[in-house]
């Protein structure tokens, strides 16, 4: 294995407790966005520029440590993924709650906590040898560390960086309260709805920037799914005796067997073929790593029996993510993409089908822990991944990456029901519907309760599969013209959310092909967007819990955000007064 010693030292104290603020900040905002439109870009370009314009305003005028910077946004990104891990999940409960009428226990947030930071660390570590593999031998791009890297080495993280950031953040966070309070259901048109086209405009900058930062190729393809699903197929439904729940019930079900049958595709084409060098790391682990394995896999295995899952199900959902962080690595560092969701049901399923044959008691409570424990693991490691990347361009120090990712797993695990609960509490109107769907927590919660239609999903389940299997055989040229994945997360969620998704994805493509030097640009304000939307969002709810109506905690935001937006936008118009 490598030498972990090699590359210069950034692990300051200064970098660990920024890492471990913005990890915080990063946790409240992208568990909002995860639920608001079900997709959550990698939150490592917003890390840098955040982290550096930070430090450099810390740093006054002594020059900044770009190893530092590095380490600072490596560790703070793994909030972003524990939320993934654990908006894509929890929230199910809810969702079964309220449509099924059941009664599943809403788990202790302290001992969800415990599991999570368990799972968070149980993925950093075991990301670990893959190092050597993934980035060291093979090179993948891992796209969103590459890029990071990149700002890192053209100086790009900066004090004017920050405040852009800030002045854009600000702009859309008081955008999206004045819309939540003046305009929360969106723009429908009923007159179709007689047709069986149900179509709701709904304005969302948030989405906006996801398109730009998911690229043409995956918002075009969402936006594919949307309308095939719901501008044909439902309206031929609807028209043909369906009712319009049922013809909407019916699509949502082929879109999540078309996303999990997508996954599952590509660990048969692609990783059951490379099994040996992908699991070979695991195997070569230093003595460190060989000591460090057995004790946290242990205590993973306690998290869950304390929280409520039976023996055996614990050890195989233990089992079960020490092979599903490697093929996590690998499919972030080729794909940018990490279904971490999809990883938490393939083993959730195995082991319910493994209680069934032997007749034992599993329940849907503790299904429901070992979906989340699993997805944050893989969350993590995914993410991880990009984190090496960058170190290897920059050339910061492995053992530093590694050492600060320990640190925020812990912290934002800890952190992340509290953050949920606040969810939970302040958008239970609104929570499952249009304006904040939480797909991937639907699907979750369907792999464990079923579906209304287990035909369809099963249909879509074998195509998607098909298809990637298929796929994996056709020249590079013709390879992923169509993306599956995101046709189904289109069919799944409808045009509302496809519609400014594909609005970003054509203003990447227009910069793409004619203004390349506004990339980087373009992604500093995408960013800015997501966490300005993302922790208004967040905030509003968060107030709303406390006792706050939303009306009158969103007037209060919107004067914070309004004046960091003032404030921000005089200090961008002084330095460029005096640049001049």
């Amino acid at each position: 294995m490598s030498n972990h010693s090699e590359g210069k030292s950034g692990l300051t104290l200064r970098a660990i407790l920024l890492a471990s603020a913005l990890s915080l900040f990063l946790l409240a905002s992208s568990t909002y966005i995860a639920i608001k439109i079900g997709a959550l870009p990698w939150p490592i370009v917003f890390s840098v520029i955040v982290s550096g314009g930070i430090i450099k305003l810390l740093s006054r005028n002594r020059p900044v440590d770009i190893h530092e910077v590095n380490v600072a946004q490596a560790g703070a990104s793994i909030g972003g993924l524990i939320a993934a891990g654990i908006a894509f999940t929890i929230p199910g409960i809810l969702f079964l709650n309220q449509t099924q009428g059941l009664d599943i226990a809403w788990p202790n947030p302290w001992l969800l906590g415990i599991l999570t930071a368990l799972a968070g660390l149980l993925g950093v570590l075991l990301s670990v040898p893959l190092k050597q593999t993934f980035v060291d031998q093979e090179d993948l791009p891992y796209p969103a560390g590459t890029a990071g890297a990149e700002l890192l080495k053209l100086g790009k993280a900066g004090g004017k960086q920050l405040l852009t950031i800030v002045c854009f953040g600000a702009l859309a966070a008081v955008f999206a309260l004045l819309r939540d309070v003046y305009f929360p259901a969106g723009l429908s048109f009923s007159a179709l709805a007689t047709m069986g086209i149900f179509i709701t405009l709904y304005p969302m900058p948030l989405a906006i920037s996801g398109g730009y930062i998911l690229g043409p190729r995956a918002g075009y393809s969402w936006f594919a799914g949307a309308i095939v699903g719901w501008l044909i197929i439902v309206p031929w439904l609807f028209q043909n005796g369906f009712e319009a729940g049922s013809a909407r019930s019916l699509i949502q079900n082929l879109g999540m067997g078309l996303v999990l049958g997508s996954g599952i595709g590509f660990l048969v084409s692609y990783v059951i073929p490379r099994i040996k060098s992908i699991f070979g790391p695991v195997l070569k682990s230093g003595k460190t790593l060989i000591r460090l394995y057995p004790i946290l896999s242990v205590l993973g295995l306690f998290g869950l029996l304390f929280i409520g899952v039976p023996f055996w199900a614990a050890a195989l959902a233990v089992l079960g993510v020490w092979a599903m962080v490697t093929v996590a690595g690998r499919m972030t560092g080729e794909t940018n993409i990490n279904p971490l969701e999809q990883f938490g049901i393939f083993v959730g399923l195995v082991i319910a089908f493994i209680y069934s044959v032997f007749e034992l008691e599993l329940g849907m409570f503790a299904s429901f822990m070992i979906v989340t424990f699993v997805s944050v693991a893989t969350a993590v490691a995914g993410d991880a991944g990009h984190d090496f990347k960058s170190a290897a361009i920059v050339g910061t120090r492995f053992k530093d990456i590694v050492t600060v990712d320990l640190i925020t797993a812990v912290v934002a695990g800890l952190a992340a029901p509290f953050v949920i609960e606040s969810i939970r509490s302040g958008f239970s109107e609104t929570l499952f519907t249009d304006a904040m769907p939480a797909p991937q927590a639907k699907l979750v919660a369907g792999s464990i309760f079923g579906f209304d239609y287990p035909n369809v999903f099963l249909a879509g389940f074998f195509i998607a599969l098909v298809w990637e299997i298929i796929n994996s055989f056709l020249p590079e040229k013709l390879r992923n013209k169509l993306l599956i994945m995101p046709f189904g997360i289109g069919l799944f969620l409808g045009v509302a959310l496809a519609i400014p998704l594909a609005l970003g994805a054509l203003i990447r493509m227009i910069i793409d092909k004619n203004y390349s030097h506004l990339y980087h640009a373009g992604l500093l304000i995408a960013a800015g967007v997501m966490g300005g939307e993302g922790i208004a969002g967040f905030s509003a709810g968060a107030l709303t819990t406390a006792g706050f109506p939303f009306a009158n905690g969103a007037f209060i935001l919107m004067a914070v955000f309004g004046g960091l937006l003032l404030i921000s936008g005089g200090v961008l118009f002084a330095k460029y007064r005096n640049s001049e």
